[in-house]
C-alpha cells in the first residue's frame, strides 16, 4: 500500500504543516544528526512562510474590499451615503528575513532526515513528513470528467488520483467511441474543430503501467459548433 503525499497543496494547510515540522524538529535533532543551524533555518523558514502567506491573504482581501467600494462609489445613485472607506491591511511585524527558496530548503532537509540511519516512521509521523496510507481501491476507481468550451475547443478536466494517467475516448458521430488521447497530466484540450453543430460524448479509464485499471467513467457530453 502506497502513501499519500505528506505535504499539503493548500497554502493555509502548508503553513500548519511547516509549523508542525519546525516545532517538533528540536526533539529529534540529536537523533538525526542535525545542527542548531539546521533547526534554526527550518524554524525561520516556517515563520517567514507563515508571515508571507498571511500578508498575501490580507492584501487579497483588501483588494476585494476596494474593488467592491470602487464599484459602489462609481455606480450608486446620487445621494447614497458613502459609508466608511475600506481599511488598509494590518500584517504585523515581519519575522527575520530569509533567503528565497524556503520550500526547496525544507525539502532538502527532509531528504537528509529520511536518509539518516536513525530515522524511523514514528519520527516521520511526528514531523509530519509521512503521508497517510492510501486506501484507494484501484479495481473500482473511475475518472470523473468535466467538460467546458474554451476558445472553441473542448476542455476535458479530470483528476489523476493514484493513477499514472488516463485513456480518453470520444464519440463525435454516434458511431462509437474511439481513442482521443493517452494523458499523463490533467487536463486535456480537444483541438478538433467541429464543422457543424453536434453533441460530442467523452469517457475515460485510468491507467497504471500503461494498462487500464478500475472502471470506465460515466459518459459525459457537450454541444459544439
Amino acid at each position: 500500500m502506497s502513501n499519500q503525499n505528506f505535504e499539503p497543496t493548500q497554502e493555509d494547510s502548508k503553513v500548519t504543516w511547516l509549523d508542525t515540522f519546525a516545532s517538533n524538529l528540536p526533539t529529534y535533532a540529536g537523533t538525526l544528526g542535525l545542527t542548531t543551524a539546521d533547526v534554526s533555518s527550518a524554524q525561520d523558514d516556517a515563520a517567514y512562510f507563515q508571515y508571507a502567506v498571511g500578508a498575501s491573504d490580507a492584501y487579497i482581501s483588501a483588494k476585494k474590499s476596494w474593488v467592491d467600494y470602487k464599484n459602489f462609489i462609481s455606480t450608486s445613485p446620487i445621494g447614497t451615503p458613502a459609508g466608511a472607506l475600506p481599511q488598509a491591511p494590518s500584517i504585523g511585524v515581519a519575522p527575520a528575513l530569509v533567503a528565497p527558496g524556503i520550500l526547496p530548503r525544507i525539502h532538502a532537509l527532509i531528504a537528509r532526515i529520511k536518509s539518516n540511519t536513525n530515522y524511523t516512521d514514528n519520527i516521520g509521523k511526528a514531523l509530519g513528513i509521512v503521508g497517510a496510507a492510501d486506501t484507494t481501491d484501484i479495481t473500482t476507481m473511475k475518472p470523473v470528467l468535466k467538460l467546458s468550451l474554451k476558445g472553441g475547443h473542448v476542455d476535458v478536466k479530470w483528476i489523476k488520483s493514484v493513477s499514472d494517467g488516463a485513456r480518453i475516448e470520444v464519440d463525435r458521430d454516434g458511431k462509437g467511441f474511439v481513442l482521443l488521447a493517452i494523458c499523463t497530466v490533467p487536463h486535456y484540450v480537444d483541438t478538433f474543430v467541429p464543422t457543424a453543430p453536434a453533441t460530442w460524448k467523452y469517457r475515460a479509464i485510468y491507467l497504471q503501467y500503461d494498462a487500464p485499471v478500475g472502471l470506465l467513467s460515466d459518459v459525459v457530453s457537450i454541444n459544439v459548433g
